[in-house]
């Protein structure tokens, strides 16, 4: 588990402790939530998106490239948790750096990471923010290569996390996303399939594609929100990425499906496919946030050899 994921859990318990004593003021659906950073430019300023692989879990929020920024509240809410390098200097970094959370009407939750220097004066003086206020600035802090904001929402009290595009006022988006290799894995070696090839194989091995989303600029590799696989004319995977839920210790995506369930070597998995002597098809679909959607199909033959 990393370090930023088990912190999170350590302040998920602290969240479900706060909202048992806090009344909920109005409806979800009465929120209006804005960016927590100007809005001028965003669309390439978002460097990762929501339920992306991080080698090992779930990317739990979005990554907006700023250095220096004023970062406000995306709507009114209580300052429920604060740490900051200065609290003590001489611990070991947090992954997450200096941090805030705010808890907000409906069971809503926000968390703002990475931020720099010292608490705003917002933060050290005041119990709520109203929306748009100032609660810090972007910075890398934490386990961070290069200054950004990391930005997570969350309802139910933070027992689910949501993809925050799906939240938020619309960005533009003219790309639909980019559906690359198609890769076989023998052990550490791996193998492009392209369409048309043939290939010999004597079991089953992992298949895994590269798919990537770049928005408005050609150069971004953000994930997606939705893909599907189809093999040999039957749906044998589909997920969603508008929301994790975590359940008997494992983060699951809308759909019930583990990180092991969709990434394998750091790509979306396929999956672990007994591939049949003769023609073989795999189709791949893929949607982003603001539902451009992608496909392509990767049709190949098999010649099985006998194992001994």
């Amino acid at each position: 588990m990393t370090r930023k994921l088990a912190s999170f859990l350590l302040f998920f318990v602290l969240v479900c402790s706060f909202f048992l004593k806090t009344p909920l003021s109005s409806e979800a659906s009465q929120l209006n939530f804005e960016w927590p950073v100007p809005i001028s430019g965003l669309s390439e300023l978002i460097t990762s998106t929501f339920g992306e692989s991080r080698m090992d879990h779930y990317h739990n929020g979005l990554d907006i490239s700023s250095v220096n920024q004023p970062i406000s509240a995306l709507e009114a809410g209580q300052i429920l948790y604060s740490h900051y390098k200065e609290d003590n200097p001489f611990e070991d970094e947090r992954g997450s750096g200096n941090i805030v959370w705010l808890s907000h009407s409906g069971g809503y939750i926000s968390g703002y990471y990475h931020l720099a220097g010292s608490r705003h004066e917002n933060i050290r003086k005041k119990t709520d923010l109203e929306k748009g206020e100032t609660l810090g600035y972007s910075g890398n802090t934490g386990h961070s290569t290069g200054g950004h904001l990391h930005f997570v929402l969350g309802k139910d009290f933070g027992k689910t996390l949501l993809d925050p595009m799906a939240y938020l006022p619309p960005i533009e988006d003219n790309m639909p996303p980019q559906i690359a290799s198609l890769l076989i894995h023998v052990g550490d070696s791996k193998t492009n399939i392209n369409d048309g090839d043939a290939i010999n194989v004597s079991t089953t091995f992992p298949l895994t594609v590269s798919i990537i989303d770049a928005g408005v600029k050609k150069s971004q590799r953000r994930g997606v929100q939705s893909v599907k696989f189809t093999f040999n004319g039957e749906n044998i995977k589909e997920a969603s990425f508008s929301s994790l839920r975590f359940e008997n210790g494992k983060w699951l995506t809308t759909n019930g499906l583990t990180f092991e369930d969709l990434f394998f070597k750091d790509r979306y998995l396929v999956g672990n496919l007994n591939l049949r002597a003769g023609e073989n098809q795999i189709k791949v679909t893929a949607s982003d946030f603001k539902g451009l959607k992608a496909e392509r199909s990767f049709g190949f033959t098999v010649q099985r050899l006998a194992t001994k």
